[in-house]
């Protein structure tokens, strides 16, 4: 079953990418821009930086500007070649089912682990500690709330989501093996739901 949602959901964003883009922020502000502040202070330029689910390459862009190099990845082939033709480097790459390259100093993930069940995002918070080198960071954002379903807001097509509590994040992320936690709850101010914006430390 979560195999199929997870395969559902890529499939929305593929048949509906131009739609995310239009409805989607083309600039870094606000919460978001702080978040990733936050993930970056104090890493060098020459960091190893990943980046899950990139869509069109709006967060890659911000950290680019700064003066870092971010490998875009997606599981969505729709943004993969759009990352390609706005001069990404990108692949394709699905959390869920591919490893990830190891020795990374920071790996981000904006709007992307909302999508896993709570095993599946057990998993990749496993592979994440993984990948990262002593002292990495892996930044990811979620929705805050209870239980798990699907919703057509946005895209007008079914997208899974799953919700998370502050102290449910904490246990999984210390379940996962990771030594330092920042985590803050984020208002919101569009869409149906308040963010939790994590930065974990290995």
């Amino acid at each position: 079953m979560t195999q199929d949602a997870n395969a559902q959901t890529i499939g929305s964003y593929d048949q509906h990418a131009q739609r995310f883009i239009d409805r989607t922020p083309h600039e870094v502000s606000g919460a978001v821009k702080e978040w990733l502040d936050r993930a970056l202070a104090g890493v060098p330029r020459d960091a190893r930086i990943l980046e899950l689910g990139s869509g069109f390459g709006r967060d890659a862009a911000y950290l680019q500007g700064l003066g870092y190099q971010v490998r875009c990845t997606d599981a969505t082939p729709a943004f993969v070649r759009e990352l390609r033709s706005r001069g990404f480097t990108a692949s394709a790459l699905n959390a869920i089912t591919d490893d990830l390259p190891g020795e990374l100093d920071v790996l981000l993930a904006n709007a992307v682990l909302l999508h896993f069940t709570r095993v599946e995002f057990a998993a990749v918070l496993a592979k994440a500690r993984r990948a990262l080198r002593p002292g990495g960071r892996f930044a990811f954002t979620l929705k805050a709330g209870d239980g798990e379903g699907w919703s057509t807001e946005k895209l007008g097509t079914p997208r899974f989501f799953c919700y998370w509590r502050e102290a449910q994040v904490r246990d999984a992320v210390a379940a996962a093996g990771f030594a330092g936690l920042d985590i803050r709850e984020v208002p919101r101010h569009t869409g149906d739901t308040d963010w939790l914006h994590v930065v974990a430390t290995a």
